[in-house]
């Protein structure tokens, strides 16, 4: 991994969104799909996305179902079946391995950024994320294409399209100054550990910016959805100096609010303001959709930076 290279990766999110866009606008991805009701599958990033978009895709009738590609037993497939198999790379060991596992008669999709790949080679229907190449070796820009196209399953890829052009016009903004950081990064590198927060509709958010902490700088970082938060995280706010992120919009934000303003936790609002005591506060507009695509960047940029400050040799 290059600091400078991941830097050029980031800078080309909206361009490269907007190059989705047209291709959504263009023709429909997913044609080829058997199945109304496909395995989604992957692993890290890939999962991330696909249990980002599972809950929509739903909504939208389309009964999809989210596995750990190393899930085992798993979801078995079969004749008039499919499954989505997700890795950027098109090479990722688990999700060959879960590809080989499926009862014959599965249509087999990869979603890939390489369609010279392993994974594409051996699939029915091919589906290209179209992110270009990540020469910063960190999955940025294809978790979000992930998230949109698999939206694009369940809803008109034109809507996924606008959407795709409103989170590029945020994103410029973000990068074009980045001064905003500069409150966050002082709340919160003296954590021992950051927490991020988001609800299930965008909880790949949460998961994606906690790996990116783990990822680049190294540093500790936990991901937690809003509502489970009150279930799972809460504990922590009692006996440690708790610094998160919470990427707003849960119905369930100010159930936590009332707990982190309770205990004196410090708290990054990335969307509408929670009204917690010293909070640091960064307007995120747009639809839950656009927000998805957009505000993984907070913890990217975070991540850039701290990696910077304090270069970690990874052998």
């Amino acid at each position: 991994m290059d600091p400078d290279l991941f830097e050029q990766d980031l800078h080309a999110i909206p361009d490269r969104l907007e190059l989705l866009a047209a291709s959504l606008e263009s023709h429909t991805p997913w044609t080829g799909l058997a199945s109304r009701r496909p395995l989604l599958t992957g692993m890290g990033s890939s999962t991330y996305a696909a249990r980002t978009a599972a809950g929509w895709l739903r909504a939208e009738g389309v009964e999809a179902i989210v596995e750990l590609a190393s899930s085992d037993p798993g979801w078995p497939g079969g004749p008039g079946e499919s499954a989505v198999l997700i890795s950027a790379s098109g090479g990722s060991a688990e999700t060959l391995e879960r590809a080989d596992r499926l009862d014959a008669g599965t249509q087999q999709v990869a979603l890939v950024n390489r369609e010279e790949s392993p994974l594409a080679s051996h699939a029915d229907v091919v589906v290209p994320m179209l992110a270009g190449d990540e020469v910063g070796s960190v999955a940025c820009r294809t978790y979000r294409h992930t998230v949109a196209l698999l939206l694009a399953l369940g809803k008109d890829p034109a809507l996924v399209a606008q959407e795709c052009r409103h989170a590029a016009v945020l994103t410029r903004t973000l990068l074009a100054d980045t001064a905003w950081l500069d409150a966050i990064d002082e709340a919160l590198s003296p954590a021992e550990t950051t927490y991020w927060i988001a609800p299930e509709s965008r909880i790949g958010s949460a998961l994606q910016s906690a790996l990116m902490v783990r990822e680049i700088p190294r540093r500790r970082a936990v991901a937690c959805e809003t509502g489970d938060w009150s279930h799972v995280d809460v504990y922590l706010t009692l006996t440690t100096d708790y610094r998160c992120v919470m990427f707003t919009g849960s119905r369930w934000d100010s159930q936590a609010a009332d707990w982190m303003r309770k205990r004196g936790s410090l708290v990054v609002s990335a969307g509408e303001p929670l009204g917690v005591p010293g909070e640091i506060h960064l307007p995120m507009p747009g639809s839950q959709i656009t927000r998805k695509l957009a505000e993984p960047l907070v913890a990217e940029l975070l991540a850039l930076r701290w990696w910077r400050r304090a270069p970690v040799e990874v052998p």
